[in-house]
Formats: structure tokens, C-alpha cells, sequence
């Protein structure tokens, strides 16, 4: 078990570092009982055969920590109001050994701060070996300041409490308040949810557990088990406990039930045709261009009906799916606009900015009159015509925004095309073990 806290600091940074650091706090034990003395002098030995081997850093020097984080705050010109967090994470009473306390944190602090500067130092002068983290409030990769806020604690206790259920020590009770707040907030995002799709529908194509993390693989993912506590993730993003995130039948003893029941079902094949040529066996019309594009897209998105089963898509076509709903309305004003060509779109952003600009100025010109009239009748007979062409404003702000969507979107969408073929290819040969 291992309880969380965290503070902030807004002054005496150096103070607070060389507090968690005291070699008379993180001295190992051990040392002197050993001859490593071959270490002095080295850079590449390893932190628990150091004497105050257990401090460990983030994104930053370890020997000179402070002057890494003052860089940062310098770089972004972002050296007021707090200045970084003390975070505390204490341990059950003989549960723990320092090693494993130093690994758990060192561990935590990369799962929840990876864009951030951090010290790892773990004592051992109370019964409850304890670890301590200073994290530097300002990111060295964004420039952005954390934010301690209510979801970010609940993420903060789910990585403490999921690491510790990894290394087979006790947790603490389940807080609904704090759970509630885990499963809407952090959950409810793009990430979690396409991971959670992405595994059922790959428990749904095996018979083994095997089977599942091959598939979750060529998906993009890497996965490990450790004390039963299965975890998912890709680089750069969060590592998922499956059970923890998504309920306990994602439990490995459920999930292994559930496979087990499937062996009794004949499943259906994934078919060697591809999607793309399914539709154009039954399109008529073979557009091109941007217009084109977007038909293709939204075709793989589900927009139109299709006939076989669900195919695996790659990782950012269906991240796209979110998007389906801007992506039929951008399709639907090609349509009505006769848009098929980059150079289509070119034109009618030009002429649309222009109407635009003159219908602005055209209302900021009557504003002006407005404030100049000297009487009410006077004022709201300008009023009657400024509210005449709002609505037309507004109709053609949203179409320049369709336009400059449909830019960006365009550029992705070749992107995540060009993968495709070769990750449907991959799920072929893989379809069946």
C-alpha cells in the first residue's frame, strides 16, 4: 500500500532538492559492508551501489538538477508563482525494500511526468520507507505549467496504486470520489477509448491470450504482465492496467474465460478483398482530387454502408472516426459547391473571404453609424439592418472554416492512407494462427 500527496513550492527550489537528496535520508544501508570502492571516479555505474544510491533524475542532470529546471523557467521566461510540486508517496510498514521502493518511483514519476524535469529520492530514516519526487512546474518539452488539478490527482493515485498492485503490494481502498473522477475524466478520452475498441475486437479474433497481444502489436501497442496486471500502451502515451482502467472482466483470469468460451464458436474469416476495392466494384463514378479523397475516407470511416465485416484500421484512421461527423458535413459542402480539385477549393476560399471581408466591413461601417445616431428610431433602423446580415456573416465564416479544414485534413488523411494498405496487408497474413 502506498499513500500520495502533493504540494507546491513557490519559493527556496534549491532548498526543497537538497532536502529530498540528504545522503543521511537515501544512503544505502548496505554500503560499507561491501567493497565499492571501483566505482569512484566512474559515470556509468549503477544508482544502488552509489552511497547515496537512492536519487535518481528525470529529464535532468542528476548533478546538477537545479540548474536544469532555472534553465527551463529561463528558456520560457516563466520564473513566477510556483515554481514546482513536492510530491510524497509512502510505503506500508515492512512491505517494501528500498530497491523496490527506488524502482516503483522511479518508475511513477515516468509514467506521470514525462515531459517534466524530476528529482526520484527514496528514504529510508522512518519505518515507512518513503519516496519523494520535486518536479519542476514548468515543462522542458512544452513550456506549459502542470496543472495540479483534481484529475491529474486521480491519475496520480491510479499509476501509484496500479505500480504497487504490479509489484504485488497491498493498494488502498477504492475512494468513490476519486474513482469517479479517474473513470470520467481521464478514461474519456480519444486514447483510452480506441485502446479499449481496439482490444475487444482483437479478444473477439483469438483463442489465446497469445493470440491477443500479437494482434494489439500489430495494431501499434506494446503490452507486459507482470504479478497477473496486464498492461497496454503505446509510445509516448499512457501505460493502461487493463483491469484497473477498463473493470475486472479485462482481468488476465477473465479475459482467458472468455477466450476459452470462444473456442467453442466458429469465427468468421477476415476477407481477402480489401476495403477499398470492395467499394470501387461498387461505385460508379470514379472521382478524383480532393472530392475523391474525402469519399475514399469517409468510406473506411463507415460513412457508407459496407457489406463484410469490420477490418482493422490503422491507429490514426481510427483515431479519424471521432471525426465523422465533420468530415460528412465537409463532404456534403463539396458536394453542394461542385468542389472536386485542390484548385476548386482554392477559388471558392478566395471569392467566399472576400464576400466575407466585404460583409464585415460592411458592418463595422453601421456600428459606426449606429453610435453616431440622435435618435432611437434612427438607431434601430440600423440595428434592423446590421441583424439582416449576421446571418450571412455567420454562414460564411463557417464555410471558410470548411475550407481551411478541409486543407488540414487533406494532408492527414493522405498520411494515414499511405499506411494503409500496408497495415491491412499485415492483418491479412496474420488473420489466422
Amino acid at each position: 500500500m502506498a499513500t500520495t500527496s502533493i504540494w507546491s513550492i513557490k519559493d527556496n527550489l534549491k532548498q526543497s532538492i537538497n532536502y529530498i537528496i540528504n545522503p543521511e535520508k537515501t544512503t544505502n544501508k548496505d554500503y560499507g559492508k561491501v567493497d565499492y570502492d571501483f566505482l569512484e571516479g566512474k559515470k556509468d555505474y549503477d544508482f544502488k551501489k552509489e552511497k547515496t544510491c537512492y536519487v535518481s533524475c528525470l529529464n535532468c542532470d542528476e548533478n546538477n538538477p537545479f540548474d536544469d529546471m532555472k534553465d527551463t523557467k529561463d528558456y520560457y521566461r516563466k520564473n513566477d508563482g510556483v515554481l514546482a510540486y513536492h510530491g510524497y508517496q509512502s510505503f506500508k510498514e515492512g512491505e517494501v525494500t528500498p530497491d523496490i521502493a527506488h524502482e516503483i518511483g522511479v518508475k511513477f514519476v515516468e509514467e506521470m511526468f514525462k515531459d517534466y524535469e524530476v528529482v526520484v529520492a527514496t528514504h529510508q530514516n522512518t519505518n515507512h520507507i518513503h519516496n519523494h519526487f520535486i518536479i519542476n512546474a514548468v515543462s522542458f518539452k512544452t513550456g506549459k505549467k502542470y496543472n495540479n488539478n483534481r484529475t491529474n490527482l486521480a491519475k496520480l493515485r491510479n499509476i501509484s496504486d496500479s505500480l504497487c498492485a504490479e509489484y504485488g503490494l497491498s493498494i488502498l481502498e477504492e475512494d468513490v470520489g476519486y474513482k469517479s473522477t479517474y473513470n470520467h475524466k481521464v478514461t474519456d478520452n480519444d486514447y483510452y477509448k480506441t485502446l479499449k475498441d481496439d482490444l475487444d475486437n482483437a479478444i473477439s479474433y483469438s483463442v489465446t491470450l497469445k493470440q491477443v497481444m500479437d494482434r494489439m502489436k500489430l495494431l501499434g501497442y506494446k503490452s507486459y504482465s507482470r504479478n497477473g496486471i496486464i498492461t497496454i500502451y503505446r509510445d509516448n502515451y499512457d501505460k493502461v492496467r487493463i483491469e484497473k482502467a477498463f473493470g475486472n472482466d479485462y482481468s488476465k483470469d477473465s479475459i482467458n474465460k472468455q477466450l476459452y468460451y470462444s473456442r467453442q464458436i466458429a469465427l468468421k474469416p477476415i476477407p481477402q478483398k480489401s476495403i477499398f476495392q470492395e467499394y470501387l466494384s461498387k461505385a460508379n463514378n470514379h472521382h478524383k482530387g480532393i472530392y475523391g479523397l474525402y469519399l475514399y475516407y469517409c468510406y473506411l470511416l463507415g460513412v457508407f454502408p459496407k457489406e463484410h465485416p469490420k477490418q482493422y484500421l490503422s491507429y490514426s484512421i481510427r483515431q479519424e472516426i471521432k471525426k465523422l461527423d465533420s468530415f460528412s458535413k465537409q463532404t456534403e459542402f463539396m458536394v453542394n459547391n461542385k468542389i472536386e480539385t485542390k484548385e476548386d477549393l482554392d477559388n471558392f476560399a478566395k471569392n467566399n473571404y472576400e464576400e466575407y471581408q466585404n460583409l464585415m466591413g460592411k458592418r463595422e461601417n453601421l456600428w459606426k453609424r449606429y453610435h453616431r445616431a440622435k435618435t432611437e428610431d434612427k438607431k434601430s433602423e440600423i440595428l434592423a439592418e446590421i441583424n439582416s446580415i449576421q446571418p450571412k456573416i455567420k454562414e460564411l465564416r463557417k464555410l471558410d472554416n470548411y475550407c481551411k479544414e478541409i486543407r488540414k485534413h487533406s494532408e492527414s488523411m493522405r498520411d494515414n492512407l499511405n499506411n494503409f494498405d500496408k497495415d491491412l496487408q499485415n492483418e491479412r497474413d496474420n488473420s489466422r494462427y
